[in-house]
């Protein structure tokens, strides 16, 4: 077979790849060196991009060093390379369309999804707030509410508006979701809800008159409507891949979706800078992309709302540089925030009063409410607050010893820490502390959930801790002839595939340590159209976490969707366990109504811990 004739794939790529910079020994000097061509698709074939882990066997493929990527070319790929083909909406799809005229494969095996009438009307909130010429909205549906379905209707409509009025000439509209870990499950998640409500719509057409030719466009025309919106689903940790060699990005969308925006509340943070160079938030508004934040737990404070600097500049008629820090500039629009060891936080008066809290979060909810059209939207479960009730556990006298030998331990350590006033060790001692304690508590987790499962319940299991807790309960009940599904341990386990064992009733348990972005309720849709089992489900929070956003979160997972989750929150009898787990629920209930955040229990917690000299991130991340 004579060799393939090879060109750069593209002219962007061509440009990348022409000169680079070497160094001689004593001194540095720029040498233009023509690099090797990249592989390229003739007529009828196609470019896959291939995601091969590492040392693993992929014939056929050829690792092209400019684009860190394995390769392979044909009309079809080949079974023995289907493992590695890239994922519709993943980043490795991005790029490979990026080097083809056709855009790969969408979503197969899905059901049509019949959004619901709250979803509707979310969407259009959102989509009204966009027309106003409004930057950002919030969505601040409780968990369960069916936040993903409204935010791809309004997406989807925004979009195609932009792309219509031609802020987006040359391309199919681009919308960009950022998702929480794990993203074997969020991302995988996203994908079949968008595939699901897009199921209705044209999947065949020509390009219309005034789409671009095949070569003068990124996209090309496909085997989609030229207006369909071309999706990019990605986790934070590689938002940035989407950042050239400069710093600025490399792709623009129409639609920015930040999934879990509260991911994003720490500026200084790497996530978050890359994050705000996607959005483009220091762009002009009327240039910007729309971005819609989502999340069921704002804050723990308005300050932490900085993910929101663009639209609060926006409202107030401010430059954007005035709100670049949001907490010093809600502190001199009077609320009650100060600057405590580099983020704000509650002033002493607000710690101790949570109306004082609620007042000052309803203020910067109104700046937002108020607008007209409004810019946020909060609605609670039709079904109401999860259920949430004790489970102590009476310690033996040998555990109760053991228990006060860890406490003693841990004031010791918690004591030398604050005279040497470091926070790294403060944080290490609160750690330490909380797994031995939650260490002693495993048999009786254990026995707790072998009884539920034995009274035909699917259990949820949340944890904070792998070895000290995931591992020692999932290992425990598997040795007693019941099926664990583990949701943790940094990809030792298939997430998604772990979740549906546990969905379709193939696992009675699960154990996860992730604090949302999942679903284990029952009767849930499948994305293959199948539902999860109807078992009722019960949830046992092993270790009583300090961070009431988390522990919102966590009782999200199985009550949500119309289904009612019963939640337990285990604890030793006679610590400062009890104590804590005591004021987290107290703050729960009295702050059910409250988005915005109420760190009053959290600082009660501090103080029970003797660690309230230690910033708030020490106890809530």
């Amino acid at each position: 077979m004579p060799p393939r004739r090879r060109r750069p794939a593209s002219k962007a790529v061509a440009r990348n790849l022409t000169t680079r910079t070497v160094k001689s020994q004593g001194k540095s000097r720029a040498t233009k060196k023509t690099a090797k061509a990249v592989p390229f698709a003739s007529a009828g074939e196609r470019l896959w991009l291939l995601d091969v882990p590492y040392g693993s066997s992929a014939p056929g493929a050829l690792w092209v060093p400019q684009w860190k990527a394995f390769t392979h070319i044909s009309a079809e790929l080949p079974a023995a390379l289907k493992p590695y083909a890239s994922r519709p909406f993943s980043y490795q799809r991005w790029l490979e369309d990026e080097l083809n005229t056709v855009p790969g494969s969408p979503p197969t095996a899905v059901m049509p999804k019949e959004p619901r009438h709250q979803q509707y009307e979310g969407a259009d909130a959102i989509i009204a707030a966009a027309e106003s010429g409004a930057r950002q909205f919030l969505l601040a549906d409780a968990p369960g509410t069916g936040k993903t379905i409204t935010l791809i209707l309004a997406a989807i409509e925004i979009a195609k508006s932009r792309w219509a009025s031609g802020s987006a000439t040359g391309r199919r509209p681009h919308i960009l979701v950022t998702v929480d870990r794990p993203a074997a499950i969020t991302v995988a998640h996203w994908r079949a809800s968008i595939a699901a409500v897009q199921a209705g719509e044209p999947t065949a057409g020509e390009p219309t008159a005034d789409e671009p030719t095949a070569d003068e466009q990124i996209d090309g025309p496909g085997s989609e409507p030229a207006d369909r919106p071309r999706w990019l689903i990605i986790s934070p940790d590689q938002l940035s891949k989407l950042l050239a060699g400069n710093g600025k990005p490399r792709f623009r969308f129409d639609v920015v979706i930040l999934d879990e925006a509260q991911l994003y509340r720490h500026v200084d943070t790497k996530r978050v800078s890359a994050m705000r160079r996607v959005a483009r938030y220091s762009d002009p508004h009327d240039s910007a992309p729309f971005v819609i934040a989502a999340t069921a737990t704002p804050s723990h404070n308005p300050a932490e709302l900085t993910y929101l600097a663009p639209v609060f500049a926006q409202i107030h008629a401010e430059e954007l540089s005035e709100w670049e820090n949001v907490g010093a500039r809600m502190a001199q629009a009077g609320l009650p925030l100060v600057a405590r060891y580099g983020k704000w936080a509650w002033s002493p008066a607000a710690a101790e009063s949570g109306a004082l809290q609620s007042d000052s979060t309803a203020v910067v909810r109104r700046w937002l409410t108020h607008h007209q059209p409004p810019l946020m939207l909060h609605r609670a479960a039709e079904w109401g607050e999860a259920p949430l009730e004790p489970m102590p556990v009476e310690l033996t006298a040998q555990e109760q010893e053991q228990y006060r030998i860890n406490w003693g331990e841990f004031q010791r350590e918690m004591g030398l820490a604050r005279v040497g006033r470091s926070a790294a060790k403060g944080r290490a001692a609160v750690t330490r502390f909380r797994q031995k304690a939650g260490m002693i508590r495993v048999p009786y987790t254990v026995d707790w959930v072998a009884a539920q499962a034995e009274s035909d319940r699917q259990v949820a299991v949340s944890v904070e801790f792998v070895s000290t807790a995931a591992d020692p309960i999932a290992d425990a009940l598997e040795e007693r002839g019941i099926s664990v599904a583990r949701i943790y341990g940094s990809g030792r386990f298939d997430a998604e595939a772990e979740r549906l064992r546990f969905q379709q009733g193939k696992a009675a348990v699960c154990v996860f340590t992730v604090t949302s972005s999942i679903s284990l309720h029952a009767s849930e849709m499948m994305a293959d159209g199948s539902s999860a089992t109807d078992t009722a489900r019960v949830g046992v929070l092993h270790q009583p976490g300090y961070s009431g956003i988390a522990a919102r979160q966590r009782l999200g997972r199985i009550h949500r969707d119309g289904q009612v989750g019963e939640w337990w929150m285990a604890y030793a009898e006679d610590t400062i366990e009890e104590q804590v787990a005591v004021t987290l629920m107290d703050r729960l209930r009295s702050t059910s109504e409250i988005v915005g955040g109420d760190t009053a229990g959290l600082h009660r917690i501090a103080a029970l811990l003797g660690a309230d000299w230690l910033p708030d991130s020490a106890l809530s991340d």
